[in-house]
């Protein structure tokens, strides 16, 4: 047996915590920067020290919460789809964060002033200053805060139901009659018919991140498997309405679309007249977030339409339900600590080491956790670690969780920080020195390149810049808070907007597909093969979708030019075009400018570098590490920018 590797010599046991403070976290500045390369030089991050370990305060609790308001504090609500929160009361002063639609919270009796917003500069809880008018109101009977007024559900994995975009569709703003739909969608008969047909299986869902029970920290339950909610139903027991975001499966027409009309105005990012019947559409692939969905009668085809967290309505036959992956990392404790193997590959083996020869066992599960003695063998040029059980795994086979060699100040000082390693895709949660939470992740696609002409996850000792409780991203993981990384990678694809998620190419390179971000997403319209990629039965292709290929193709010179706005089927072209949406990405953590940690609903491969440089967490990990970061958000808020004012961000440390 060999001596023991220096890399696995400082274990630390840690103490197991029951209890759970509070779960608010995420703040962001106006614009949230894409998953991207820092501009500033990395800074490299020393490995290993025998340094006694410093006390640890909050032993695996979450964030420290803020004091509640006084009970009799006047309210104020939020109009706009995003309010801003600023430091002072006038729009040039510093960021503190922002304000969700439907959101209501405590503000003084009195305007602190009125320059530049005659409405007057309202002091909220905890701090900052909001302007009263077109973004927020005193009257709290205003019915678009009554019509919002389901907001983020920071309990679950997953801050809103989600669902993917079949086959392109309006965005309507009220409930369309049939002959509404019928100008609006293109050859939709035969796409009703074939949705009628195959329904059952291209709705079905699978067990998801919302059925792994979680306590008060979002850390997963020992012993309760994938499901197991006690008296909740899981997601094969809810139907389609919940699904898509319904309180029930036949929720009444909220009270704001009654009567074919629409009582509260267009807050969607894409402004028309008060008469269109739709704002915009969704591509292929568009991931949206969900806070309703009700039935209609026959005037309006019998199709249940889902309300999206900006209030606008997508018609069920045209989006799948999706539930997101089930992977989740492990809680640390006395008796199962560091070192960790992560098995990241299908088909890996246990191996009895002889001289220099590896003998293959028994066959592991993808993604199983197991312990590691410290020890390891060299058999034919590859390193092989030993585990409690007295087997050993591969090197090439799994990625580890490991104390480093030299301990960071913040390890020092007894501080939160978070250690993510690209080599072994994988990520430490750490209080002092004492690990607290380990899991699998996804960085830069690149892995070990340059970030700042690649896809790479940029690396150094950073801190946690601000927290978004969920955001828009682009396909190619961008958003408009989080900044934009300071590297050149393909002109033809844009580097604007928020963080950019770019899944796995697709093998249809048809024009139809290109059109509709296909190369970038997964055909069937929704994450990638769960647990590491494998192939699923090959849903029913949607009529239009055969259509929209067929269209793509040369017109005749004398053929109808479709325009945009004239009810064509997927023919609206904005900027963008190449890129699909990923709505509400939950659980953004900005720690350098475009670089974020953050929840990935749409693919199931973690353990595997595949984003444009952002790390991507499980829902139950980045929830999980959402609500233990410092600091917390505000309750009521959205997002929360990190600095004096809100406190200082966790660290987070990115090494090879």
């Amino acid at each position: 047996m060999g001596a023991l590797n220096p890399k696995l010599r400082h274990i630390l046991p840690r103490q197991r915590s029951v209890r759970a403070a509070a779960l608010l976290a995420c703040l962001l500045l106006a614009s949230v920067p894409a998953c991207r390369r820092d501009a500033g030089p990395a800074e490299s991050v020393d490995a290993g020290t025998d340094a006694e370990v410093t006390p640890v305060a909050t032993q695996g609790l979450n964030a420290l919460p803020v004091p509640p308001p006084p009970p009799d504090k006047p309210m104020l609500g939020v109009t706009a789809f995003v309010t801003n929160v600023y430091a002072e009361p006038r729009d040039t002063s510093k960021k503190l964060g922002y304000l969700r639609v439907g959101t209501k919270v405590a503000r003084s009796d009195e305007p602190a002033g009125k320059a530049g917003c005659p409405g007057g500069w309202y002091q909220i809880h905890p701090r900052g200053y909001v302007c009263v008018g077109k973004d927020a109101t005193l009257d709290l009977e205003d019915p678009l805060l009554k019509a919002a007024s389901r907001g983020p559900n920071l309990r679950k994995a997953l801050p809103y139901h989600y669902a993917f975009v079949r086959a392109v569709l309006p965005l309507y703003l009220r409930v369309p009659t049939a002959d509404e739909q019928q100008k609006s969608e293109f050859k939709l008969k035969d796409h009703l018919d074939w949705f009628e047909q195959n329904k059952g299986m291209v709705q079905k869902v699978t067990l998801g991140a919302t059925d792994v029970a979680i306590d008060e920290r979002g850390v997963p339950l020992p012993g309760k498997k994938v499901g197991e909610l006690g008296l909740g139903k899981n997601s094969l027991e809810l139907g389609e309405g919940v699904l898509l975001g319904g309180e029930t499966e036949n929720d009444p027409i909220p009270f704001w679309l009654e009567g074919g009309k629409r009582a509260i105005p267009n807050i969607s990012e894409f402004a028309v007249p008060d008469y269109a019947v739709f704002a915009d559409r969704a591509r292929r692939f568009t991931g949206l977030s969900l806070v309703g969905s009700f039935p209609t009668g026959p005037e309006s085809l019998g199709r249940r339409f889902a309300i999206t967290a900006d209030m606008r309505l997508a018609p069920n036959t045209k989006i799948k339900p999706d539930t997101g992956s089930t992977w989740h990392g492990v809680e640390l404790t006395e008796d199962f600590t560091l070192p960790l193997a992560f098995v990241r590959n299908r088909g890996v083996r246990t191996y009895q080491i002889s001289g220099n020869k590896a003998t293959p066992g028994e066959e592991l599960e993808l993604r199983s956790i197991h312990q590691l003695t410290g020890r390891l063998r060299k058999a034919e040029g590859v390193k092989y670690y030993r585990t409690k059980d007295k087997q050993f795994l591969s090197e090439l086979d799994v990625g580890l969780a490991i104390a480093p060699d030299t301990w960071p100040e913040a390890a020092e000082k007894g501080e939160k920080w978070i250690e993510v390693s690209i080599k072994n895709q994988t990520l430490v949660l750490w209080e002092g020195k004492r690990p607290i939470y380990a899991t699998l992740v996804s960085t830069g696609q690149a892995g070990m390149g340059d970030p700042k002409t690649t896809t790479a996850t940029v690396r150094g000792v950073f801190r946690i810049r601000n927290k978004h409780i969920s955001a828009t991203m682009d396909s190619n993981e961008s958003t408009s808070e989080g900044g934009q990384p300071d590297r050149v990678i393909n002109a033809s694809v844009s580097q604007s907007g928020p963080p950019k998620e770019s899944p796995a190419k697709d093998k249809d390179s048809s024009p139809a597909a290109k059109k509709a971000g296909k190369g970038t997403k997964d055909a069937k319209g929704a994450k990638n093969a769960k647990a590491g990629g494998k192939d699923k039965p090959t849903a029913p292709v949607a009529p239009a979708a055969k259509d929209a290929g067929k269209n793509a193709t040369a017109a005749p010179a004398d053929a109808k030019v479709p325009r945009r706005g004239d009810g064509e089927y997927g023919v609206t072209r904005r900027r963008g075009e190449g890129t699909y949406k990923l709505r509400d990405v939950p659980y953004i953590q900005y720690f350098a400018s475009g670089y974020a940690l953050h929840t990935a609903y749409w693919h199931d491969v973690f353990g595997t570098p595949r984003s444009h440089g952002c790390i991507n967490m499980s829902p139950v990990d980045g929830h999980r590490v959402f609500l233990w970061t410092e600091p917390a958000v505000p309750e009521g808020w959205h997002a929360a920018v990190t600095g004096e004012e809100m406190g200082e961000g966790t660290v987070v440390i990115v090494h090879e």
